[in-house]
């Protein structure tokens, strides 16, 4: 009965493993990445408490910091929103007077969107809590671990860039499984 041979390097599919803390993991690139937004969302949302703020708008707060006056659209593709989404998201933000958006003088169909000074204030407040919550994800690593993960982290991001987009991988509406007759 022949089998494949399996990979001479590279990732190698293996079963799921029992952890130090004694629950299975699947050691594969998908179940972890999931487990690891988990991980993410709930620490960064302890740091967020009581700021009235998700982790979303904050992202969206420090993008602004760093590209100040980025069109709309732009801030849509670079965060993996989709363009309806950041408009109702700008929309929040605007009412609270965190952001403001302007029309762009040379194209007229673009809004260009900087955080204003109180949207600057808060940022600033809430980025220590962030930092620290930044760090309380990467400490079970060794400070030159956390160095190389988040670099390979960050080369596999860029690397599968294309899959990057809003929506990618749900199921349509209205569209169950596909069903394959044998």
């Amino acid at each position: 009965m022949p089998t494949s041979a399996p990979p001479a390097e590279g990732f190698r599919e293996t079963p799921s493993i029992i952890t130090a803390s004694g629950v299975p993991i699947r050691k594969a690139p998908a179940p972890l990445a999931r487990r690891f937004q988990q991980i993410c969302l709930a620490i960064i949302a302890e740091a967020l408490a009581g700021t009235g703020l998700v982790q979303l708008e904050f992202a969206i707060l420090v993008f602004l910091e760093d590209v100040p006056g980025i069109d709309q659209r732009r801030l849509a593709e670079a965060m993996g929103i989709d363009r309806n989404n950041i408009s109702l998201i700008l929309d929040q933000l605007e009412k609270r007077g965190l952001v403001q958006r302007r029309i762009n003088g040379a194209d007229r169909r673009a809004r260009e969107v900087s955080l204003t000074p109180q949207g600057k204030e808060l940022r600033e407040l809430v980025q220590p809590r962030i930092r620290a919550a930044n760090r309380r994800i990467l400490k079970p690593l060794k400070p030159a671990e956390q160095t190389l993960f988040l670099d390979l982290f960050t080369r596999l991001v860029e690397g599968n860039r294309i899959h990057a987009r809003p929506g990618a991988g749900r199921r349509r509406r209205g569209v169950g499984p596909s069903v394959v007759n044998p």
